[in-house]
C-alpha cells in the first residue's frame, strides 16, 4: 500500500466527520447495532443470574461484535476488488469516519454551555441528560458543568481515540478492510457496554463481558489519551499542561473504572477544576474520588475549553498515528 492513503486515512475519516456530522439516527450504523443487540439478547439471555447468564452475555456480545467488524470490512473488500484501491479508501473513510462522534461530542457539549451562559438550569440539565448517567435533578449549574466536561474527557477515549487506535491497529494488520473492521467492532462493543454493561439486577452477570470488553478495547487508548491531551494543552491558550499531566498521572486510577481516570484527571489538570465525586444515579449513590486540586465550581467557560481542547487531543493522536502509518508503509 503507497503512504498516501495509509497518512490520510484517519485526518479524512475526522474532516468527513467534522463536515457532515452523524446522520439521521434512523440510517445509523449504531441503530442496527442496536436492533442486533436487542435480537441477541431476546435469542441468548434465559434463566436467572450466575455463571451459565455470564456466559450468555459473552456468546450475545460475540454474536454482536464479530458480524459488525465482518459487515464493516465487507464493503471495504468489494469496492477494492471491483473498483480499485482509491475506492476502497474512499469506503473505508466513510466507514471510520461513521464510527467516530467528535462532531456530535461538542454539539452535545455546546448545548448544555449554552444555556448555562443563559441562566437556564432546567434547560442545561435536560441538555446535560443527553451525556451522562448521573440524575440531573441533583445537580447545581457548577455540577452540570461539571458532568459536561466529564463525559468531554471520557468519551474522547472510548467514542474517538479508542476509534482512531483500533483502526490504525487494522491498518497495520490487515489494511484497509482491516481498518473499518477494527473499529466498528470497537464502536459494536462500545455500544453493548451502553446497553449491558451496568451493575443493576437486569444486568449484573449479563453485561459482564460486554463491560470487560469495553475495558480491554480501551485499555491501550485511555493510557496513550494522557501523552495526547498534555500536549494538546501545550497548545492551546489558557490551559495548563505541567498541571494536566501531574493531576492525570497522580491520579490515573482515581475511578473504579480501569480506564476513565486517566483522561478525565488530565482534563481537571489542565483546565484548573476539580471533577469527579460523588452522584446520583436514579436511585444509587455513588461515592466517586475527587480528581485534580482546582475549583469544582465549572462554568460554561469550562465547558467551551474542554470542548477545544477534546478537538487539539483529537488532532494530536489523529497527527502521530499517521506518522507511524507512513513510517511503518516505507519500511
Amino acid at each position: 500500500m503507497s503512504p498516501f492513503p495509509v497518512l490520510s486515512l484517519l485526518p479524512a475519516a475526522l474532516l468527513l466527520d467534522r463536515l457532515l456530522g452523524e446522520p439521521p439516527a434512523r440510517i445509523h450504523p449504531v441503530c442496527g447495532m442496536g436492533a442486533l443487540a436487542a435480537a441477541a439478547e431476546r435469542f441468548f439471555r434465559h434463566g436467572p443470574n450466575g455463571a451459565r447468564m455470564t456466559l450468555a452475555g459473552l456468546a450475545a456480545c460475540l454474536a454482536v461484535v464479530l458480524p459488525v467488524g465482518l459487515l464493516a470490512a465487507l464493503p471495504v473488500r468489494l469496492a477494492g476488488e471491483m473498483l480499485g484501491d482509491g475506492a476502497a479508501w474512499c469506503v473505508c473513510v466513510v466507514v471510520v469516519s461513521l464510527c467516530l462522534a467528535p462532531r456530535c461530542l461538542d454539539e452535545h457539549a455546546r448545548r448544555v454551555a449554552l444555556p448555562l451562559e443563559q441562566g437556564d438550569l432546567e434547560a442545561a440539565r435536560r441538555a446535560v441528560a443527553m451525556l451522562v448517567g448521573r440524575d440531573p435533578q441533583q445537580l447545581d449549574a457548577c455540577g452540570v458543568a461539571r458532568a459536561c466536561v466529564e463525559s468531554v474527557g471520557e468519551n474522547l477515549t472510548d467514542g474517538i481515540l479508542a476509534t482512531l487506535f483500533w483502526a490504525t491497529a487494522g491498518l497495520l494488520l490487515a489494511g484497509l478492510p482491516g481498518a473499518a473492521a477494527l473499529a466498528a467492532c470497537h464502536r459494536a462493543a462500545n455500544v453493548l457496554d451502553a446497553l449491558w454493561g451496568r451493575l443493576d439486577e437486569t444486568y449484573r452477570c449479563f453485561g459482564t463481558a460486554a463491560a470487560r470488553l469495553d475495558d480491554v478495547l480501551n485499555w491501550c487508548p485511555a493510557r496513550l489519551a494522557l501523552p495526547c491531551i498534555m500536549l494538546a494543552a501545550a497548545l492551546l491558550p489558557g490551559l495548563d499542561a505541567r498541571a494536566c499531566y501531574r493531576v492525570g498521572w497522580r491520579d490515573r486510577h482515581a475511578h473504579e473504572s480501569p480506564n476513565s481516570a486517566w483522561s478525565e484527571a488530565a482534563f481537571a489538570g489542565a483546565l484548573g477544576l476539580r471533577l469527579g465525586g460523588p452522584a446520583w444515579y436514579g436511585p444509587l449513590y455513588r461515592d466517586h474520588p475527587w480528581l485534580g486540586d482546582g475549583t469544582p465550581l465549572a462554568t460554561a467557560r469550562h465547558i467551551r475549553q474542554a470542548v477545544r481542547l477534546m478537538w487539539a487531543s483529537v488532532l494530536v493522536f489523529a497527527a502521530l498515528a499517521s506518522l507511524l502509518l507512513a513510517a511503518v508503509a516505507r519500511i
